[in-house]
């Protein structure tokens, strides 16, 4: 694979389409209300399901639907995504296997708490591997607003007051979660990588069904070992919320941003996470809205404003 190949991999596909950019900062406010609702989803099935078996299932119902609606566009693809496999299957490994593995196998021990401060060194983490594998070069806007949405997280977490952050306990798990960040944010600037004749909708599919057979021969050892999915009210609700969200809507609306904004904006998604998560709190469980809360929001909104706004996306480049 080289990664320093730049992108002369034939016109455009049909449904390769940068996303509007008014549209792409919509989807990205909107995926992680997404997220946001994955990891307390996520939280209360992980002790109860095996893991391989729940992702696997997860990439294959995701896979099958998703081709329902654009099977024939995949299909006139095929012969592109042939010719780009090794860059399917690089991102299929790393997107959809690897990383919601190591987030669900984290999520069975730690808390939504600690998973969403974790989440926050996504902004920082993308411009490393953007910079290492694209050389995407960071300005000082942007590292300005990642720093600034920093603080906004952080007054969130201490609630206003500092000096709490201590009070913090971290638990084996959260290796798990940071690691799966980490895979995250390379999947971030993978995605920024894909060809130009490689559509949106025929990558997804491909690398969806890449990350059901890279967990397969997993799930197949839990099912020989006895070990199944409860099939309960709870487990169904929860898997079809997955299913719908933070997989196929969320992995396209990410796709889209990640090609429109370019990977360092698109990692501000992260950072929305956390206040987000409370505005849902507010509308559903009847949690308080406070001063402190709406003091991190102006700050996050304002740093994530000043990285959207600090300079362009890198040129494409792709594995091949």
């Amino acid at each position: 694979m080289n990664a320093n190949a730049h992108q002369k991999s034939g016109p455009p596909s049909p449904d390769h389409k940068e996303a509007p950019a008014a549209m792409a900062v919509m989807m990205l406010i909107l995926t992680p209300f997404m997220w946001a609702g994955h990891s307390v989803v996520g939280k209360t099935i992980a002790a109860d399901i095996p893991l391989f078996s729940f992702v696997s299932f997860r990439w294959l119902v995701a896979t099958f639907i998703l081709l329902l609606f654009v099977g024939p566009s995949v299909w006139r693809q095929r012969w592109v995504l042939a010719k780009h496999w090794k860059f399917v299957m690089a991102a299929g490994l790393v997107g959809p296997a690897l990383f919601p593995c190591f987030l669900y196998a984290g999520l069975a021990t730690t808390t939504v708490t600690n998973t969403s401060i974790i989440q926050t060194s996504v902004p920082g983490l993308v411009p490393i591997f953007a910079w290492i594998l694209v050389r995407d070069r960071v300005t000082l806007s942007q590292i300005g607003g990642i720093a600034l949405s920093s603080i906004g997280v952080l007054v969130i977490i201490s609630r206003g007051d500092p000096t709490t952050i201590a009070d913090v306990e971290f638990v084996p798990g959260d290796l798990f979660i940071l690691g799966g960040f980490t895979i995250w944010s390379v999947y971030t600037v993978i995605i920024r990588m894909k060809p130009s004749d490689l559509g949106t909708n025929a990558f997804l599919a491909a690398s969806m069904f890449v990350g059901f057979l890279a967990v397969a021969p997993l799930w197949a050892w839990e099912y020989s070992q006895g070990i199944t999915i409860p099939i309960t009210t709870e487990t169904t609700w929860a898997f079809g919320y997955i299913i719908i969200f933070p997989t196929l809507l969320s992995y396209y609306f990410y796709n889209r941003v990640v090609e429109t904004l370019g990977p360092n904006k698109a990692g501000l998604s992260s950072h929305l996470v956390p206040p987000l998560g409370i505005i849902l709190g507010v509308i559903f469980l009847d949690e308080t809205l406070q001063l402190f809360h709406a003091v991190s929001f102006a700050i996050i909104i304002a740093g994530v404003a000043l990285v959207i706004r600090g300079g362009r996306a890198s040129k494409n480049q792709v594995l091949s």
